[in-house]
């Protein structure tokens, strides 16, 4: 059983192609699935280098739908045979952001009727030892989520609003070294994601986490709370954050917990 990081924003080989975005691999009981898509072509040519046949895969699943994340499902599904694809009944929220006052979409369409699709809601089982976990939004716990001002979706009343992420999902991997968490972008929040983790297969210790974290645009003062509670709350093996974490945010949890290290593209890691 193991995880591949094909997208990422960075990578220490030449041969291989950096992108800001995320995409990972996963191999476990012989079931060959995809988290994410990355954002445009980088996908395509790891996968090559790499060795991941993406003709071949029995599941997709979507952390959520902005573009960096599943800006490559279109291309995906036309070269790969029909396949199953788990998202969140959310996942096609007008996903906006804004900048100098202009909202442009930056979020994913997806025709449903040209695969198999499933939604994802609280604990749903994709395949065998392999779990997409919703954290409801009344559920996140506020101290723990901080989305910047510029993530924005449509209001009914008109205007815009603060994105709350509805369609936001990790995974959890029963692994031969035990519970692994692999993070999208951790909009609902890292420590709210590992508590709802925790709460639902009945441990606080787990093998790896390993994805965005989303802290890389956050104050010093929440990084320090977040990374306080997840080095206070949870034992973790192997962390490899990633993407959207912020290599200053990885260098704050590295001084709390043992084993950080950043997760670019080629990182793979046995679960």
């Amino acid at each position: 059983m193991k995880a591949t990081v094909l997208v990422e924003n960075y990578t220490s080989r030449s041969d291989l192609t950096p992108e800001y975005g995320l995409s990972v691999h996963l191999s476990v009981g012989g079931a060959s699935i995809l988290m994410d898509t990355g954002q445009k072509d980088a996908l395509f040519a790891n996968a090559t280098v790499l060795g991941v046949d993406l003709t071949k895969l029995d599941h997709i699943v979507l952390s959520h739908g902005h573009f960096d994340h599943a800006g490559g499902l279109g291309r995906l599904l036309v070269n790969a045979r029909k396949t199953h694809v788990w998202a969140h009944e959310s996942f096609e929220d007008a996903h906006m952001r804004v900048r100098k006052g202009n909202a442009t979409f930056i979020g994913c369409h997806l025709n449903r009727k040209s695969v198999t699709f499933h939604p994802v809601r609280e604990t749903t089982e994709v395949a065998q030892d392999v779990f997409a976990l919703e954290v409801p939004v009344e559920e996140r716990k506020p101290e723990f989520v901080d989305t910047p001002r510029h993530l924005v979706v449509p209001l009914e009343e008109g205007g815009y609003g603060t994105d709350p992420f509805r369609d936001d999902i990790s995974l959890v991997v029963k692994g031969e070294h035990g519970l692994s968490v692999i993070l999208g972008c951790a909009h609902a929040g890292v420590v709210n994601i590992l508590e709802t983790a925790s709460r639902a297969f009945g441990t606080r210790t787990f093998h790896a986490v390993l994805g965005g974290m989303h802290l890389g645009d956050s104050s010093a003062a929440f990084v320090d709370r977040v990374t306080s509670a997840l080095a206070e709350r949870f034992r973790v093996d192997v962390w490899r954050p990633c993407h959207c974490t912020g290599i200053h945010s990885s260098w704050e949890l590295a001084s709390k917990v043992g084993n950080v290290e950043w997760a670019g593209v080629g990182t793979i890691l046995e679960l």
